[in-house]
């Protein structure tokens, strides 16, 4: 029995002694990406992973301050966050590993009855991880405004800091759209989905290519109003790739309608971020299978070319 194999077995046999049980997170693999989960769905506070390349420079979210989280509002009011590790307005966070080494749940209770769940696996042959999302209104009335935010300081290895290029396409050429709310290059504060964060690097609200400097990204989605005892589900993908154009083309698999990435200058290994779901086009169009391997090569070189000229 080769090791993949005891892997699925012993997650399999994790999930059913403890699947009502709040875990501590865990590091998910899809053979391709790391990835650090915390049982409230936060990145880099397990085993001190964020996001890695596996035979890759290193981590993209751990190194200098682990600015990355996510939070979630309605009715005008933040419901709860967690950031750089701690967190606002949560009631409870139960992590479930799943049977495999990519997958795992998060369920997030805040304590005005919003509920938002996490369900992690991995897409695109591996470059990236799935995350279905579902905000759930536990209350008896309706809740308005609902809104949903992540924040993410990228430190690309191997430079780290200002010698990363960060993109942010926000759902059209013009910036936010669908529902995107707002975007933002800076994530050096907490994701309340209530304020919106000005310019950064680049403007707020712009979509933007190859922003230098240290920088990350940040998303506001808008929802409107969910029922009582209702939902609204959308997606979101995170990974990495050898090549902006291996990323890119992952994301087009996918159907992704708006999204971030960033490499250093020093290297080409890419990572983002980004949504579907969301009331948009894709932003790359969706090729059939046959024509990823031309779109990654094509996009690839269109990288290089945009390189050379920022450099």
């Amino acid at each position: 029995m080769n090791i993949r194999n005891i892997g699925k077995m012993f997650g399999a046999l994790t999930l059913a002694l403890f699947a009502s049980s709040a875990f501590a997170g865990a590091v998910l693999d899809t053979g391709k990406v790391t990835m650090g989960v915390g049982d409230d769905g936060g990145l880099g506070t397990v085993g001190g992973v964020g996001l890695a390349l596996t035979g890759g420079p290193g981590d993209a979210i751990t190194p200098g301050c682990l600015c990355e989280g996510w939070g979630g509002s309605a009715d005008g009011a933040l419901a709860g966050y967690t950031y750089g590790g701690g967190s606002v307005g949560i009631a409870s966070a139960v992590f479930t590993p799943g049977a495999t080494a990519d997958a795992a749940t998060s369920v997030v209770t805040f304590t005005n009855g919003l509920v938002v769940t996490h369900v992690y696996s991995a897409v695109a042959g591996g470059t990236l991880f799935q995350i279905d999302v579902s905000m759930e209104n536990t209350t008896g009335v309706a809740m308005t405004d609902v809104r949903y935010a992540r924040t993410l300081d990228w430190d690309v290895p191997p430079g780290h800091f200002t010698d990363d290029f960060t993109t942010i396409y926000g759902g059209s050429a013009a910036g936010p759209a669908g529902d995107v709310l707002h975007t933002s290059f800076n994530p050096f504060d907490v994701p309340d989905p209530t304020v919106l964060r000005g310019a950064f690097g680049c403007a707020a609200d712009t979509s933007d290519t190859d922003c230098t400097g240290d920088l990350g990204a940040y998303f506001i989605l808008s929802f409107g109003e969910i029922a009582a005892g209702a939902s609204h589900d959308f997606v979101t993908y995170i990974g990495a790739d050898f090549t902006a154009g291996g990323l890119l083309a992952a994301f087009a698999a996918v159907g992704i309608e708006a999204y971030s990435y960033s490499f250093d200058n020093d290297g080409d290994v890419t990572y983002g971020w980004g949504f579907g779901d969301i009331g948009l086009p894709p932003a790359l169009g969706v090729p059939e299978p046959g024509t990823l391997s031309l779109l990654g090569i094509g996009l690839l070189g269109a990288g290089l070319v945009r390189r050379r000229r920022r450099v």
